[in-house]
C-alpha cells in the first residue's frame, strides 16, 4: 500500500496522470507545429515580397534607361532638323 491506498487505486490514479501528461504534451507540440508553419508561412511571403520589390526596381531602371534613350533620341532629332 502506498499512501494507505491499495495497489489498484494507485495504479489507476498513475494512468490517469500520464494520460493528462501525455494529453498535455500532445496539446503543447500541435501548438509548436502551427508557430512553426506560420513562421515558415511568414519567411515564405517575406521572400517573395523581397523578389517583387527587386523586380519592381529591375523595371523602374529599365524604365528609367530607356526614357532617358528615348529623350536623347529626341535631341538628336531636333538638333538635326534646325541644322
Amino acid at each position: 500500500m502506498l499512501f494507505g491506498l491499495p495497489w489498484f487505486a494507485v495504479i489507476a490514479i498513475v494512468a490517469i496522470g500520464g494520460g493528462m501528461i501525455f494529453s498535455y504534451k500532445e496539446k503543447e507540440l500541435a501548438l509548436e507545429e502551427k508557430r512553426l508553419f506560420s513562421a515558415r508561412e511568414a519567411n515564405e511571403l517575406r521572400g517573395h515580397i523581397d523578389h517583387l520589390e527587386r523586380r519592381i526596381e529591375q523595371l523602374e531602371r529599365r524604365v528609367n534607361n530607356e526614357s532617358s534613350v528615348g529623350q536623347q533620341d529626341d535631341d538628336q532629332l531636333l538638333k538635326r532638323t534646325k541644322e
